[in-house]
């Protein structure tokens, strides 16, 4: 499953996420509670497991539903470091 640059995706427990592309395949998901400017709540790997801090989590990428949504260009992309 690719996700859409931009996309802003749900997870069953009702989380809103915006969606970059990251490094080497993966993801980077910000938390739209918290904002899109806050650091990246999760990374999804290449395998399309969830990471947060390092460790795996019990989402994977066939959990995020596509609201049909999409946030703005023009918001800044933020790199992984």
């Amino acid at each position: 499953m690719e996700l859409n640059e931009h996309g802003i995706y749900k997870l069953p427990d009702g989380r809103e996420f915006l969606v970059r592309a990251g490094a080497h395949g993966g993801y980077i998901l910000h938390d739209l509670r918290l904002g899109v400017a806050s650091a990246p709540v999760y990374l999804i790997d290449g395998s399309g497991q969830f990471l947060s801090w390092g460790k795996r989590t019990r989402w994977s990428l066939g959990d995020l539903f596509d609201t049909g949504r999409r946030a703005a260009p023009e918001v800044e992309r933020i790199q992984l470091l």
